[in-house]
């Protein structure tokens, strides 16, 4: 009975601590909402300080309402903080009954605390709510703030003169094509593309030149909602462009029925060519409302233009209409100097200081071509002295001025539209760029990673059986897809690989992440931070930095490094003791040779990447952190993981993989575990486990529980363990990416025995002898990328792969012990990369006319026999890029020779030779030919209009005297 009795006031006492949790997040929640507001409550104060009739009691009144509504969001994270320092059960308890009731019973004072602490702080919220209403900030209030703080952006845009509009000859010309000469039909041509761009310069210079060539023509600019009222404004624009020939009683009226306006509008077009201009679209539901206004006549050419920042509203248009759509790219570094000099010195006759040059080149590089961010800061610097100093203080000043100086103020708020449009989880998204550094390209697989670990994404808008990675994968999609986010790399398939932002959106990002709190870069010129900093960067500093700092690390959520040279053992082991709360850690590329024990004592860390490091051990605490998701130890010098990572039942990520002494698959490097795996049933990703221990063929097994994984990598597997493999993948249905490395001198690999392949296998690497090519290979229909490595084939398999419908990169690596490799009419039709290497045998390599039609990139590499096939490479009409790499001589002087186009070669030779092979083709030797000075070699004749042909002499004197000695 008393067991019962203890057993049910255990029950009640945690429910009744789970009541207070959810009142405290729920609390919390809602101040997350509210602060949201405080950016755009701040920008209008900044705009009111800048009025002397506006710094009255009323804004420093808001402004003390806004201090108090910040602090009072830092108490309740507090809050929050000390529950989980206090009341959360240390992984090491039992979690025995009698020590449930001792946790609830020396939890009591904490629990006390934060029910008091609630309690204020929701006064003061309730308070601050009602502060808000009596200061006139409701919803409708400042949605009036931010037009206010909103200027006319585009007024400029409508003026400029043609001699201004440098570097966009070619979208004029496409759009004109399009616009005059497309199609008798309505068609919306969308020109689309990041703020600042000169989006509606040239659309605006284009529909005065040609708006004449239509019947009926307008100019509509929308911003940020389409309304009802905007198909009245189109009739009234209509009745005005055409004189007023028709009467406008009942147009000008306010006519609430939509549906009437969109027939008025209608009848008013139907039989007629129209051009209308729809500038600035923001929201997809535009083409909703115009839709059925704009008749689509057959036989009559009409007009529909859309500037836009957001791709996704070009493509919502054609499920009703053709789209043409021109994505506007950034100025070349040519036509950005000269848009440059024009601004600057437009009123100056001498031109450019020649000292001036360097500072000009780096201006207009920090610019990234972006012609708004050029004419702002040239407008600026035409008013400064023109000396070195004075524009070098300029270009050190940029990020602190840009929201205050009035000509970069303009660009700047172009900025803030964008990033208003964002809803309040694509903000946080967007502002976590400013934790690297500028110009930093980071991988897209590492952001979500990061993403998912600090709950950046709401589950409630997840699809069906979506994951975490894949809903945060969507969100990196729409910020590219806005213009926020450049694509600075991508895999064959045309997948993000890694991106970046904007150098001057950087600065906006590294600026707005001061004034929320988010984030603060610490480094050698600032390396102390607020005291309610909750994510920090550390950018090139050194150990010395660290000495007799007493910084509190208390509150930082995350931490990131990038460029530190050097710390001490006792500096390292002070920052993995003060991050109490921690919740992301990346020491990618971090002066770390071990991980001290400490690193246990991080109970709430979600994210861990030690990349890059010099680590060899990893320590047995890391069973401490049950929260931890992803665990990153690439090129790391870890080959052993404690059995105490079974503990890591929430880990989604497990990687640990390097290279020995060459950077090639045939020395890849796992990691051996001492235990198991079996508890961690949760992991998407596991590369690349050494199975060759005594325990490999359970670890194998275990794997089969392991339905969530995606990607799988093994290395050292022996031939008996092949088919435990094999019943593992079949449980595997998610699986995009398989990679596996054999044991040497233990077999083939087996793997015969997977019947239905995982249906979304993207990427496969075998590496390894193959006894014959495993049956279910040609049936992946979703093959991008196939590796085979030391396959050693007796039979060639191509004739069984040439089906692959998907696949884009083909690697075969001594795959086979063929003499002759013949690539035959209508074999793989979508290839863009294949690669040919170790091939000891190989005598001959054939490529008839059709085959491979889309191959951009050959490499050929290592094939000591091959004497016949330069001649079949000119059969391959996409190819870009051609390596040959530690090829023989002869066969690499065929193939220059042969070049049907000019064949234009530096007479000093570097490491490498690059020499256009024929039209759009480059060709790279490696290692250099060296060729002897001797002999002077004849010289081809020009060709059909190309420049004066150059034959290098030294290679041709090269080829004669090998020719003469073969």
């Amino acid at each position: 009975m008393a067991s019962v009795a203890v057993d049910s006031l255990i029950m009640k006492l945690a429910r009744l601590l789970n009541e207070e949790v959810t009142l405290l997040r729920d609390v919390r929640t809602k101040v997350e909402g509210v602060r949201d507001e405080l950016c755009l409550i701040q920008a209008y104060l900044k705009d009111a300080d800048a009025k002397a009739d506006t710094a009255d009691t009323s804004s420093h009144a808001v402004k003390v309402w806004v201090n108090q509504l910040r602090r009072a969001s830092f108490r309740i994270e507090d809050a929050v903080d000390f529950y989980i320092i206090k009341l959360a059960p240390h992984p090491s308890q039992r979690r025995g009954m009698l020590c449930k009731f001792c946790l609830v019973i020396t939890s009591v004072v904490p629990r006390h605390r934060i029910t008091s602490e609630i309690v204020n702080v929701t006064a003061s919220i309730r308070k601050l709510y009602e502060d808000k209403q009596a200061l006139g900030l409701s919803p409708s209030s400042e949605q009036n703030v931010a037009e206010r703080i909103r200027y006319d952006l585009r007024m400029g845009s409508h003026f400029i003169r043609d001699d201004e509009l440098v570097g966009v000859d070619y979208a004029k010309n496409l759009l004109i094509d399009w616009l005059i000469h497309g199609e008798a039909r309505r068609t919306i041509i969308s020109v689309v593309g990041e703020g600042g761009l000169g989006k509606t310069a040239i659309v605006r210079n284009l529909y005065n030149k040609h708006k004449e060539d239509f019947d009926c023509y307008a100019w509509i600019t929308v911003s940020h909602s389409f309304k009802e009222e905007h198909l009245q404004t189109i009739m009234q624009t209509l009745y005005e462009n055409d004189g007023k020939k028709y009467p406008v009683e009942g147009i000008r009226e306010k006519e609430v029925d939509k549906c009437n306006l969109t027939q008025k509008l209608r009848d008013y077009l139907q039989g007629k060519s129209y051009m209308i201009v729809f500038d600035d679209v923001w929201e997809i539901n535009f083409w909703e409302c115009m839709e059925f206004a704009l008749p689509a006549d057959t036989n009559i050419r009409s007009r529909i233009i859309i500037t836009t920042r957001d791709r996704g509203i070009a493509e919502f248009c054609q499920r009703s209409a053709p789209v043409h759509i021109h994505e506007l790219k950034p100025l070349p570094a040519d036509d950005a100097l000269k848009l440059f000099l024009l601004k600057t010195f437009q009123f100056d006759h001498h031109g450019c200081p020649q000292d001036l040059n360097d500072l000009s080149q780096r201006f207009v590089k920090r610019c990234k071509g972006v012609p708004l961010a050029i004419v702002v800061i040239s407008g600026l610097l035409s008013t400064k002295k023109k000396t070195v100093s004075e524009w070098q203080k300029v270009y050190d000043s940029l990020r602190s001025k840009f929201s205050t100086d009035p000509h970069l103020r303009s660009f700047y708020l172009v900025l803030l539209e964008s990033y208003h449009d964002l809803p309040y989880h694509l903000r946080l998204c967007l502002l976590y760029f400013g934790l690297f550094p500028q110009d930093y390209s980071v991988k897209c697989s590492t952001l979500i990673r990061l993403w998912v670990a600090e709950g950046f994404v709401n589950e409630n808008e997840m699809f069906g059986d979506q994951t975490l990675e894949e809903a945060a994968e969507d969100y990196l999609a729409e910020l590219i897809r806005r213009s926020l986010v450049k694509v600075s790399n991508v895999f064959v398939n045309g997948k993000v690989k890694s991106c970046r932002v904007h150098d001057l959106m950087h600065d906006f990002i590294v600026r707005k992440c001061e004034e929320l709190n988010f984030c603060q870069v610490v480094s050698k010129q600032q390396f102390g931070f607020h005291e309610w900093t909750r994510r920090i960067s550390i950018q090139n500093i050194d150990k010395s930095a660290f000495i007799g700092n007493d910084q509190s690390f208390v509150r930082v959520r995350s931490c990131l490094s990038c460029g530190i040279e050097e710390l001490s053992e006792s500096v390292v082991k002070s920052l993995f003791s003060g991050f109490n709360l921690l919740v992301t850690l990346g020491l990618e590329d971090f002066p770390l040779d071990h991980l001290p024990e400490v690193v246990g004592n991080l109970l709430n860390l979600k994210y861990l990447s030690l990349r890059k490091t010099k680590i060899k051990t990893i320590p047995k605490s890391i069973g401490k952190l049950q929260k931890l998701q992803t665990l990153n130890l690439r090129d790391t010098q870890v080959l052993e993981l404690p059995m105490e990572i079974n503990k890591l039942v929430k880990l989604r990520h497990l990687l640990s993989y390097s290279f020995g002494s060459k950077e090639h698959w045939q020395h890849l490097l796992g990691f051996r575990l001492n235990g198991g795996i079996g508890g961690l049933t949760d992991l998407q990703s596991l590369a690349m486990v050494d199975t060759s221990t005594a325990n490999g063929d359970g670890i194998i097994r275990e794997m089969e529980n392991m339905i969530n994984m995606k990607k799988l990598g093994i290395v050292e597997l022996s031939e008996v363990n092949g088919s435990s493999v094999c019943n593992a993948i079949k449980n595997m249905p998610n699986l995009c990416s398989l990679s596996i490395k054999a044991a040497e001198n233990c077999g083939f690999l087996v793997l015969q025995a997977i019947v239905d392949p995982p249906a979304n296998l993207q990427r496969l690497y075998l590496n390894g002898p193959l006894q014959r090519l495993p049956e279910w290979i040609p049936k992946l229909k979703h093959l991008i990328k196939l590796r085979l490595i030391g396959s050693r084939l007796a039979e060639d398999p191509l004739p069984k792969l040439e089906g692959l419908p998907e696949l884009l990169e083909l690697h075969l690596d001594h795959y086979c012990e063929s003499e002759e490799v013949h690539f035959k009419c209508g074999w793989f039709e979508k290839l863009k990369e294949l690669t040919l290497q170790r091939m000891n045998t190989l005598m001959t390599l054939k490529i008839d006319k059709g085959a491979l039609p889309k191959l951009e990139v050959l490499r050929l590499g290592s094939c000591p026999q091959i004497i016949e096939g330069a001649d079949a490479i000119q059969n391959l009409e996409a190819l870009k890029n051609l390596y040959l790499i530690d090829m023989p001589i002869q066969f690499s002087y065929d193939i220059a020779l042969n070049n049907p186009y000019d064949i234009d070669m530096p007479r000093q030779f570097a490491n490498d030779i690059s020499t256009p092979l024929k039209e759009n083709t480059t060709l790279y030797i490696s290692p250099p030919l060296l060729p002897p000075p001797q002999l002077t070699p004849p010289r081809l004749p020009p060709r059909r209009g190309q420049l004066k042909v150059k034959v290098l002499q030294d290679l041709a004197s090269a080829a004669i005297r090998s020719l003469s000695a073969a």
